[in-house]
Parts: structure tokens; sequence; C-alpha cells
């Protein structure tokens, strides 16, 4: 996946869970099915020019704001996040461990 297609895929998912948007109801707002958003939001495809402007006129934001550097920084905050989620993990379970 390139880079433009990380900014669309990482902005969708980021500007979709700030609308409290499923993938459903996205899809059904953009006139798209929910399979079609979520390989879009994997970057398996890529939409056409008059799907981004439905996509983006039902997260009520700019075509171009699907291009945001934001996105690149988003998807680096959701893997410091995952990576502190298994780190704090495994703190729990290994104080746990030594209660046992």
């Amino acid at each position: 996946m390139d880079n433009i297609q990380i900014c669309l895929a990482n902005n969708m998912k980021r500007l979709r869970k700030q609308m409290n948007f499923s993938q459903e109801k996205l899809a059904e707002e953009a006139g798209a099915s929910a399979n079609y958003i979520a390989m879009i939001e994997s970057g398996r495809y890529f939409p056409s020019l008059p799907m981004l402007r439905q996509i983006a006129g039902s997260l009520h934001v700019d075509s171009l704001d699907l291009f945001d550097k934001k996105g690149l920084e988003y998807q680096s905050l959701e893997a410091l996040r995952k990576e502190l989620l298994e780190s704090m993990a495994n703190v729990i379970n290994t104080a746990f461990d030594k209660l046992e």
C-alpha cells in the first residue's frame, strides 16, 4: 500500500469513527456496500472520484480532506496504541502470575 492509499484508508476510518458511523452506516450514506467501504479502509480498493466525493460528502468533509497527512500520523498512533496495550497486558499478567 502506498502513502496515498494509507492516507485515504486511515482518514476514512478516523473520520468515520468521529461521526460514530459503522462501516455499514457510511456505506448506506455513500451509496456503497459495507464490504466496499471495508476494502477501501484496508487499502485493498481505491475508489473512483465520484465515489470519493460521495464518501467525503457522507463524512461532511471536502474530498481533499480524505488525503490529509493526518492519515499517516493516525497509522503511527494506532500502532503505538496497540503496542502500549500489549505491553500493559503483559505487565498485568506478569503481576497476577506472581500473586499466584
